[in-house]
């Protein structure tokens, strides 16, 4: 089995190499290859991995504020996925969760016909994953939205309150807007992003996946994007750490167990 891994958002493949390596020393038959994102980040260290990692140059694979920058993203991740490739499954943690689901997002709804062997992955692994984002042209005139024309915050704004700027580009194009069907985005009125809701999208992964994520982290970080997956297909594993990688024998034991059967699924 190969696997492609996808790092956190502020991390590097070092990291990931050592947070992974418990669950990787059992599953010694598997092959697993690192992709370390390119976007710079300035804003220091947040989890107990990367404070010890503390000189380490850290990364994240795109300006959540650019949408071109994360369509650019997705489309080089599938386009690594055919020329490195073939590979069996993916797994990221935190932000490289989040790009690997919207990555199987983009080809699923662009191929809804392929069969399993066009796809790109066969089986998903995410760690404490964000809920995708889909971003897309737009078609309609979306409605600005006023923080100053509203008691309470609104889920537009919210949802751009959410999505960090690089600190070193400074500024966005981005406003939130709804749709006229009232849906939420965030627009420069060429593209718009939304967050991806599996009340009004339906089931929008159905390969083989596992969400391992922490129920005391909020709900955006994992319980959302397995919303998003097919019930029968998609198993969770639940730790206690919070937003960091979970972490002892007995949890990369148990993970390690529960991604070769995530695997198993998908031949």
């Amino acid at each position: 089995m190969r696997i492609l891994c996808l790092h956190g958002r502020g991390s590097n493949n070092d990291i990931f190499k050592m947070q992974t390596a418990g669950i990787r020393s059992l599953l010694d038959d598997y092959e697993f290859d690192f992709v370390q994102g390119q976007m710079p980040h300035v804003e220091g260290n947040w989890s107990l991995h990367t404070t010890d990692f503390a000189k380490s140059k850290l990364w994240g694979y795109f300006n959540l504020l650019d949408l071109q920058d994360v369509e650019d993203v997705e489309r080089q991740l599938l386009q690594l996925a055919i020329e490195d490739g073939p590979y069996d499954g993916i797994l990221g943690y935190s932000q490289g969760a989040t790009l690997a689901a919207q990555t199987i997002i983009r080809h699923n709804l662009e191929h809804p016909e392929a069969p399993i062997q066009d796809m790109p992955f066969r089986f998903a692994i995410f760690f404490n994953g964000a809920t995708p984002s889909k971003v897309f042209e737009m078609s309609e005139t979306p409605i600005p939205v006023s923080v100053e024309s509203v008691a309470n915050e609104p889920e537009a704004i919210h949802f751009l309150s959410q999505m960090k700027a690089n600190p070193l580009l400074h500024t966005t194009k981005l406003f939130p807007a709804k749709l006229p069907n009232g849906r939420p985005i965030l627009t420069d009125s060429k593209q718009g992003m939304l967050k991806c809701n599996a009340a009004l999208d339906g089931t929008l992964i159905k390969i083989p996946t596992l969400h391992v994520r922490c129920p005391g982290d909020r709900e955006e970080y994992g319980h959302e994007l397995y919303k998003l997956c097919e019930p029968q297909l998609a198993q969770q594993y639940f730790h206690d750490h919070e937003h960091d990688f979970p972490r002892g024998y007995d949890e990369m034991r148990n993970i390690a167990r529960l991604i070769r059967s995530t695997a198993e699924l998908s031949i």
